[in-house]
């Protein structure tokens, strides 16, 4: 039996201490290293170089100059009572594109169906396809296109986003009344068609009412794909918009690259700290 059952505490062969070192002060070294190369990264990331909304090549410290540009000029025309800016809800984009689908497409479908004389008693065929492949690009191709002229006609919208006649260059009121000859074109064709299928029926004085209603319809739904385009917000908005998500984007970049840095340097610190004293 021995007096004292602790076992005691060996000397360390100075061989293995001087390896270890070694390997230490090599690990610190390349965690030296990389540190560095992190922050010289997070440092470099806000002179990175990108394509601005318009095309311009721009340093990310440009683009955020300009992102608090344009939220001062949205701020400042919201402050006195502008409404340019506004975004349309996310309810009011799901009505316009519900309507395309639920209201446009059917009746574009029966109309085009019409026109190829589809047999529904026997519907599947090749007249069903093209009837099929033309309503939906009439009806896409329609629905695109008024979404498109909308949206360009914003740059045009004044404080209470409305339209002034008179204050509009030559393009933006060919292109209005370009998108307006559209919806009535699209009330127009669905008139003459429920009308043309009613009196067919012998039913002439419902005809005309059924006719009204559905180009009605088709008006509304059309006017709408076009007012809500023209109503989502501003230039100035789009900007913002897109210069804050390019500055969030490389902000995150930045915060990873100093994320790992404070990792690494965490690590740095707990070997130097455990090299001194295994020396001591």
């Amino acid at each position: 039996m021995h007096d004292n059952d602790s076992t005691p505490n060996l000397p360390v062969p100075r061989d293995a201490v001087s390896g270890y070192l070694r390997s230490e002060v090599a690990t610190r070294a390349r965690l030296a290293v990389r540190i560095e190369q992190l922050h010289a990264m997070a440092d470099a990331v806000m002179d990175r170089q990108v394509i601005g909304p318009r095309g311009h090549v721009l340093t990310i410290s440009e683009v955020q100059q300009r992102a608090h540009w344009a939220a001062e000029k949205v701020d400042m025309d919201e402050v006195r009572g502008s409404r340019r800016h506004f975004r349309v809800s996310r309810s009011a984009k799901l009505l316009s594109l519900g309507l395309v689908v639920v209201v446009d497409f059917p009746i574009m479908l029966w109309l085009a169906s019409s026109v190829f004389n589809v047999d529904w008693s026997d519907p599947l065929g090749l007249p069903l396809a093209i009837s099929f492949v033309i309503s939906v690009l009439a009806t896409g191709g329609a629905a695109a296109a008024l979404y498109h002229l909308g949206h360009d006609q914003r740059e045009n919208k004044d404080d209470r986003r409305q339209l002034t006649w008179s204050k509009m260059s030559a393009g933006a009121k060919i292109s209005l009344v370009a998108a307006i000859a559209l919806v009535l074109l699209i009330a127009v064709v669905m008139f003459v068609r429920v009308y043309s299928e009613g009196v067919l029926s012998g039913l002439d004085g419902l005809a005309a009412l059924l006719a009204v209603l559905a180009a009605f319809v088709m008006l509304i739904s059309a006017g709408l794909v076009f007012w809500t385009a023209f109503l989502d917000g501003s230039l100035d908005r789009d900007d913002l918009e897109r210069y804050s998500q390019i500055v969030l984007t490389h902000e995150n970049l930045k915060r990873t690259f100093v994320d790992e840095a404070d990792n690494l340097e965490a690590q740095y610190k707990r070997l130097l700290y455990s090299g001194e004293d295994l020396v001591t």
